[in-house]
């Protein structure tokens, strides 16, 4: 599914619930960052270490090892605001996460263009190493985001 986005539309008041929960401090990961689980991710326990992170020639940031998966909100402003919101999933066929142009970059879009956006950061199941499923843990990510 690389290079392919997918989307999903909350409702209203699922948006408003979105938004009671940052309020309350399940922040996590860095700013604006929300964790999907925060007492850790099922099927992740005993993994540690960080994120790996590396950035392609032109700054574009690359994500692998997700072990703590998270939400990452782009909120339009009150005034164009449509009550529309949708989930962000950038692609990397499993192995990586192209977070800039197939995550941030729309999410910032859609905000600007008055749509809430949630960009997820999932884990991997065709990672090197990676003993994570689709069925299990990636799709579990997507229901719980």
């Amino acid at each position: 599914m690389k290079g392919c986005t997918f989307t999903l539309m909350l409702r209203r008041h699922s948006l408003t619930m979105i938004l009671v929960l940052l309020s309350r401090g399940l922040m996590a990961q860095g700013p604006g960052s929300i964790l999907l689980w925060p007492h850790g991710a099922p099927g992740s326990e005993g993994k540690a270490g960080d994120e790996a992170v590396r950035l392609t020639e032109l700054g574009e940031h690359i994500v692998s090892q997700v072990h703590r998966p998270s939400l990452t909100p782009y909120l339009p402003d009150a005034g164009s605001a449509t009550g529309a919101a949708v989930i962000v999933i950038p692609g990397g066929g499993h192995r990586e996460l192209w977070m800039d142009h197939e995550g941030y970059r729309v999410g910032q879009w859609l905000a600007d263009h008055g749509i809430a956006a949630f960009v997820l950061k999932y884990r991997l199941a065709r990672a090197a190493g990676s003993k994570y499923t689709l069925p299990e843990h990636v799709y579990a990510d997507a229901a719980r985001a």
